[in-house]
Parts: C-alpha cells; sequence; structure tokens
C-alpha cells in the first residue's frame, strides 16, 4: 500500500489546522484590542464627565463661600464705622496710663 497520499492528506490537514488556529488567534487579538479601546473610549468619556462635574460643583462652592466671606467682612467694617469713637476721652486714658516722661 502506498502511504504517500495519506501522509500528504494528513500534512494538508495538519497545515490547514495550523491556518485556522492561527486566523482564530489574529482574530481573538483583533477582538481584544477593539474591546480594549472601546472600555477606554467608555473610561476617558466618563471620567470628563465626572471631572467636569466635580470641577462645576467645586467653583460653585467656591464663588458661594467667597461671596459669604465678603459679606461678613462688609458687615464687620460697617459695624466698626458705626462704632462712635471718642478721641478725646482715648487720648487722655492713653496719658495717665502711658506717662511720658522726658528725661
Amino acid at each position: 500500500m502506498n502511504e504517500q497520499p495519506v501522509l500528504r492528506h494528513l500534512l494538508q490537514v495538519e497545515t490547514e489546522a495550523t491556518a485556522l488556529v492561527e486566523d482564530a488567534e489574529a482574530e481573538s487579538d483583533r477582538r481584544l484590542a477593539e474591546g480594549e479601546q472601546q472600555n477606554r473610549k467608555r473610561y476617558d468619556e466618563r471620567y470628563g464627565r465626572e471631572a467636569a462635574s466635580i470641577d462645576a460643583e467645586y467653583t460653585k462652592k467656591r464663588a458661594a463661600l467667597e461671596a459669604a466671606y465678603q459679606q461678613e467682612l462688609d458687615e464687620y467694617r460697617e459695624s466698626l464705622n458705626a462704632l462712635v469713637v471718642y478721641k478725646e476721652r482715648f487720648s487722655a486714658l492713653v496719658a495717665t496710663l502711658l506717662p511720658r516722661d522726658n528725661p
């Protein structure tokens, strides 16, 4: 019996199987890369939205705090301006507490 045709057929089957495995590996690599790319894109989009939201919230809270601080400062200045200052009485008190000695 001539075994060469059988061996050739087996080699051909093995070659086709190798090609199929290589194609499957290439397809798998392509799909993985595509999936990673899509996941990265979704991550970047979501990260961008979250970062923008946090930044907007920070800006809003900071503006509110600055306005409250400015209002409190203005109210304090007004209260200081409303105080009556007795310059003569203060000067007299200082003169009694800290007498000037001219040696």
